[in-house]
């Protein structure tokens, strides 16, 4: 038993003691005015745990059905890939047999927690933020008292592995890798069996366009005629767990927006256009859907995208990026072109100018070279 005071002057008290099952039981309460309110709370807690008021805690409520509770409230405003992500977590790492599956709250202790938590910290580079969430639904048993103390207080995080070498791979690409990535595409892809494959990789790179969003689109979103080819972007797609592939609203507001297209770039989809329709008509099926799966009855799926890409940079000195990486591309060849910081903005749907500024506009070796002649050319002396 301790009682504590504070440095705003109220006091906090803890109570400790053993149950009838001989485990360890705790109960803390802060912000009591005074010492003798902090005495008297301290006594009634102690009789209290002596006629075993605090036994009659349900603590028969397995994980999985906490975990559950807490999905329900996670889920409030939640993206339904956000919240399938994190269920997977959870599947994949937490209610498993030889840790958490059906096994009864009231069973868990500290000691069990952070034996998981030191797992989780040697098979993953990261974790801190999936154990928060494992201790978030503790902290739903203790708000709906079917338990008194959340197990994760006062955990150990120990350090995590070393991350995975990935040198070999690169956060965008330059001006010249960017050129060699686009020949390469047409050497793997210019036929009319595989045109999709560098129609796409190429409209990534050429527009700054999201993955998701490239993959909802529809003809109707491709404006290909006129003098000002464009995109309406206004939807996005997702794999959910258990739901299969979802098409929402963008993630932000800015999302909605209009993405030019150069002529190259329009060139392709006008053609990938007609080789696509050639299919369908040849087997009687309508179809809007821009990206069709080999059936021509779907859509592709999410990791096919990567696959073409690492297909189409085998066996040459091109480094590999993500899918994603290619939108950095845009965003930074773009900056370094000299587009306007706000039309280039829109372009890419961030809301936060910062974001295009501070997170992707990463100065290239190409941009770090000229640095020295940029400021002569200005001060010439």
């Amino acid at each position: 038993m301790s009682i504590t005071k504070q440095k705003n002057g109220t006091y906090s008290v803890r109570v400790s003691w053993t149950d009838k099952q001989g485990k360890r039981r705790e109960k803390n309460k802060k912000g009591l005015e005074n010492r003798t309110l902090a005495k008297h709370w301290e006594r009634k807690t102690l009789l209290d745990a002596e006629s075993g008021k605090f036994e009659t805690v349900n603590t028969y409520t397995t994980t999985n059905q906490l975990v559950e509770m807490w999905l329900k409230e996670y889920a409030r405003n939640k993206r339904a890939v956000t919240v399938s992500k994190v269920r997977r977590f959870f599947d994949m790492y937490v209610l498993v047999p030889e840790w958490f599956d059906n096994v009864e709250i009231g069973k868990i202790s500290r000691k069990s927690v952070q034996q998981w938590t030191d797992w989780l910290a040697s098979i993953h580079a990261t974790y801190k933020k999936q154990v928060t969430y494992f201790s978030k639904v503790f902290d739903v048993a203790v708000s709906y008292e079917l338990l008194e103390v959340n197990p994760f207080n006062n955990i150990r995080y120990p350090t995590a592995i070393s991350k995975p070498d990935r040198s070999y791979r690169v956060e965008l690409y330059d001006r010249p890798q960017l050129a060699a990535f686009i020949q390469a595409l047409q050497d793997k892809y210019d036929n009319d069996e595989q045109y999709h494959k560098y129609a796409y990789l190429r409209l990534l790179a050429f527009t700054g366009m999201r993955n998701g969003e490239v993959r909802a689109l529809e003809w109707s979103d491709i404006h290909l005629e006129g003098s000002d080819p464009c995109i309406d972007v206004n939807k996005t797609m997702s794999d959910v767990t258990g739901k299969g592939v979802v098409v929402n609203a963008p993630k932000t507001k800015a999302g909605n927006r209009t993405v030019k297209l150069d002529q190259i770039t329009t060139q392709v989809l006008r053609r990938w256009r007609v080789i696509q329709g050639k299919r369908l008509m040849s087997r009687g099926l309508p179809s809007n859907v821009v990206w069709t799966n080999q059936r021509l009855s779907g859509r592709i799926s999410s990791n096919q995208p990567r696959e073409w890409l690492l297909s189409a940079i085998k066996g040459t000195n091109i480094p590999q990026t993500n899918i994603h990486g290619l939108r950095h591309t845009y965003i930074t060849l773009a900056v370094q072109a000299g587009m306007d910081i706000k039309t280039l903005q829109a372009q890419v749907g961030h809301d936060d100018i910062n974001t295009t500024l501070g997170v992707y506009a990463s100065v290239t070796n190409e941009m770090r070279s000229k640095t020295a002649d940029i400021f002569t050319s200005l001060i010439n002396f």
